[in-house]
């Protein structure tokens, strides 16, 4: 009955089991939105209610009327078209319960097969036009002949699980059961995963236990459960239908996106994943599924249609028209913007190339070499540069201005008296030095 994608292991359709230890956990919440997530990236899901109480039919529209369609697929063992009715939302089908299911327990235990019905039924798919991605199953809150059937048939399971002690305690004892009943089966099962339910009395003591004593059963995701629960609980709708971008809507995208990730190859040689790049695939994911979910809101032919939603998203779609006409054309675009350090870079080049020909330009004659060394001989900093700079211009410049410079270095003390005398009397002051000597080399 099983088929598997190309290259991978991953089974096609998927069967995930919710399953949880009691009633009032959120097992069926979680079936639910994991369905509705799942169906918003565009795969075909089905979803199984096996629950007599019909919750999970309810929350997605079904009137109850007529034939319970999961209680014949468990009686026929075998699913025909008619028992899967669609749902008004894309790609989400549903095979809904009935209260018949509650008495069903009696007729399958009589049946050799009785632990095998449901396996049987849904291998039966195959023989259907609609190729289903996943099949998700929803059971009643209980270990009966119902769970024990989805539990067979799985290939993963899914346990929403309250963070007390009771429930840590009750868990070895779960996980056994489901080790027993599948024991000896050809049906592979490839994982069983818990998922938090964090509520502001759960103890931290037991998240912490939990992570620690069941380590990759555990899952990253973790539903709060918090008012949005409770008011999506009360409005008889999912919460992504109800609140999506709510805390909770988020952390069930979450869960569909890891629960994604467990079917695709890894970017690590032994096809699992780094952390980080499987995050950044969640994400991905997690984008997908609102941009589905949005689109149902705006699409006439969907139950979630939402007439302000849409009227809000055509306005959107009309003002951007309106601002491409009225936008200016770009003349052109650059595909690569240059950064900070490239734009000064480049100024600097633009400036230094002109500045380097007038140099070249300007020294090209004698006398600009001149004027140019006998200003930076001026100075001890470029002495030996301006004083090579004028002896190979003009070489007998270059004498009067060292004569000149050795003059003054000879006489500075005698001049600066001469100086104060000439400012103190306002007059000219006459001042005797010393001659250096002319037979100087440059």
């Amino acid at each position: 009955m099983t088929r598997t994608t190309s290259g991978l292991g991953q089974p096609s359709p998927e069967i995930i089991t919710v399953v949880s230890q009691k009633e009032g956990i959120g097992a069926t919440a979680t079936a639910i939105n994991l369905a509705l997530a799942l169906a918003a990236t565009g795969r075909r899901v089905l979803l199984m209610d096996l629950d007599p109480e019909g919750r999970a039919s309810h929350s997605l529209g079904y009137d109850g009327h007529g034939r319970g369609c999961a209680e014949r697929a468990l009686l026929d063992a075998t699913i025909a078209r008619e028992m899967i009715v669609a749902t008004g939302i894309t790609e989400l089908y549903l095979s809904p319960a009935s209260a018949g299911l509650g008495q069903l327990e009696r007729k399958l235990a009589l049946m050799g097969d009785s632990h095998t019905r449901l396996y049987q039924a849904i291998a039966s798919l195959d023989v259907l036009s609609l190729d289903f991605d996943h099949v998700v199953l929803d059971c009643p809150p209980s270990l009966d002949l119902l769970t024990q059937n989805a539990l067979v048939a799985a290939h993963r399971v899914l346990m929403p699980l309250p963070c007390d002690s009771a429930a840590l305690n009750g868990l070895p004892r779960m996980i056994q059961t489901i080790s027993q009943l599948r024991a000896g089966l050809p049906q592979p099962l490839y994982g069983l995963y818990l998922l938090m339910h964090i509520a502001d009395a759960s103890d931290p003591g037991v998240i912490a236990r939990l992570r620690q004593d069941y380590g990759r059963m555990t899952l990253l995701s973790e539903i709060p459960v918090d008012d949005t629960v409770k008011e999506a609980d009360e409005s008889g709708q999912p919460i992504l239908i109800h609140a999506s971008a709510s805390e909770a809507g988020q952390a069930y995208l979450s869960l569909a996106a890891e629960w994604l990730t467990m079917g695709e190859q890894g970017d690590q040689p032994d096809g699992t994943w780094h952390f980080k790049t499987r995050q950044d695939r969640m994400a991905q994911h997690r984008v997908k599924m609102s941009e589905g979910i949005d689109t149902w809101r705006v699409s006439r032919s969907s139950r979630l249609y939402d007439p302000e939603e849409a009227a809000r998203v055509q306005d959107s779609l009309a003002l951007e028209a309106l601002f491409q006409v009225t936008r200016p054309p770009e003349r052109f675009k650059l595909a690569w913007r240059p950064g900070r350090i490239t734009m000064i870079a480049g100024l600097l080049v633009l400036l230094a190339v002109p500045s380097v020909l007038w140099l070249v330009a300007w020294m090209s004659d004698d006398q600009s070499r001149i004027e140019l060394g006998a200003r930076l001989i001026g100075s001890d900093r470029y002495w030996r540069a301006g004083s090579a700079l004028l002896a190979r211009a003009d070489e007998n410049a270059y004498r009067e201005i060292l004569f000149a410079t050795r003059l003054v270095a000879q006489n500075r003390e005698q001049l600066m008296i001469c100086g104060e005398q000439a400012r103190e009397r306002r007059t000219v002051a006459t001042c005797t030095i010393d001659m250096p000597t002319t037979n100087s080399q440059p």
